[in-house]
């Protein structure tokens, strides 16, 4: 493995993570298991700030979803923490902080590009209309401008068809999918209808066969300012939950020689537009045609960033070095055929796809990576599974009341 060489005096730079989830956490391990110090940024109160190495948290109200809210914390924070490098976890938190880079550029250290370059891989139509304009293979995909508009195109498409939005996070938030499947041109005005009547502008896109565990490809990694890529890593989906437009709750890392095709593609993308940060792209392959499809990027770390790291490739210190100008290199080696599993999604993805006893064993070979759990941080697994056991149990007394006001 590549080993980072490192000046002692990095690390008295601190972190600021904001948001939580798996992807919080794992930003908060990958930087404090190397003795930075690291501050949490919530809305309320969750696994990551019972994590060892979160050593100071704030419970922030709507600091995700209101700019002004993020405003007066970095203000008040700078004070405290100066040069403090920022880590956002979700595409509204990249949003927010890439406008506002420049703004605090001399508090502290975003390792991010401007928002209009975010907004080209956050928004839907934007990045879309970007992979066509660079001819990057991508999913047909269509833009009604009107309801007349929607309607027309629904004649024109070959069904299945997925309605998706332009900004997922919002809509995902109050439809708790990431877009909705028609199989034909009324369940399509359906659902374009639905969306619309909640103000969420919508994109139609032609389905690529395959559950969320099939032939879905994925390339992280992190790119300096010159756009030039520092580490690059790679992993196929094993499985995902729901099944269909699901998470990964199933990943194993792979050999960058095995996709070294939509390695170089997503490079040259990144490059032409001029990104740096750490990012995600998945790609998915047609099992009819053979032909790779560009899914998403995301403009921020993946939810999964605990596998990289475990492999011998920590993204996230590599983007924290980088940003306070600590020179790297350029890392390249990291361990194939690890797996990061979700155990509670797993099994619910198990049990719904039914693999074969043989592919069932061997994919749960080689774990070393899981969402919430970890040998030398045990407290945020606890506290997630003491609140997967209260929903569950919340749930079957609701299940159970409205039980009886049906047969009583």
């Amino acid at each position: 493995m590549t080993r980072l060489k490192i000046h002692a005096c990095a690390f008295r730079i601190p972190a600021i993570v904001f948001g939580g989830g798996i992807n919080g956490l794992g930003v908060v391990r990958n930087l404090g298991r190397n003795g930075v110090t690291v501050y949490c940024v919530v809305e309320k109160k969750e696994e990551v700030i019972y994590s060892k190495f979160c050593d100071k948290y704030y419970i922030v109200p709507h600091i995700e979803e209101d700019k002004s809210v993020l405003r007066k914390f970095l203000i008040s924070t700078g004070r405290l923490n100066s040069h403090a490098v920022l880590f956002p976890t979700s595409d509204r938190f990249s949003l927010h902080l890439s406008e506002l880079k420049e703004e605090f550029s001399e508090d502290y250290y975003v390792p991010l590009p401007s928002q209009e370059i975010v907004r080209t891989l956050v928004d839907k139509r934007e990045f879309y209309k970007s992979l066509s304009q660079f001819s990057v293979p991508h999913p047909g995909t269509y833009f009604p401008e009107s309801q007349e508009d929607a309607r027309r195109i629904s004649t024109e498409m070959k069904y299945p068809i997925f309605v998706k939005p332009l900004l997922s996070q919002e809509f995902g938030l109050k439809f708790n999918t990431k877009g909705f499947v028609a199989d034909s041109a009324d369940e399509l005005m359906k659902y374009y209808l639905l969306a619309r009547n909640h103000r969420f502008e919508v994109i139609f896109q032609e389905v690529i066969p395959g559950l969320a565990g099939e032939n879905m490809y994925g390339i992280e990694g992190y790119f300096d300012k010159n756009s030039d890529p520092k580490a690059i890593f790679a992993y196929r989906r094993l499985r995902g939950w729901p099944p269909v437009f699901g998470n990964t709750c199933l990943r194993e890392s792979i050999p960058t020689s095995d996709v070294a095709d939509l390695c170089a593609v997503t490079e040259n993308y990144l490059r032409h537009i001029g990104y740096n940060g750490l990012m995600e792209a998945e790609w998915k392959k047609d099992p009819q045609t053979g032909v790779y499809y560009l899914l998403e990027i995301n403009a921020r770390q993946s939810m999964q960033n605990a596998l990289p790291s475990i492999c011998g490739m920590n993204l996230i210190l590599i983007a924290y070095l980088d940003a306070i100008g600590e020179k790297t290199g350029r890392v390249d080696n990291y361990e194939k055929g690890v797996k990061w599993q979700s155990l509670p999604q797993d099994l619910f993805s198990v049990l719904t796809t039914h693999p074969s006893m043989t592919n069932l064993v061997v994919s749960l070979r080689n774990i070393q990576a899981w969402s919430f759990f970890a040998t030398d941080d045990l407290l945020p697994w606890i506290v997630s599974n003491f609140e997967t056991t209260r929903t569950i149990v919340f749930r079957i007394f609701q299940a159970a009341r409205m039980h009886m006001r049906l047969y009583t």
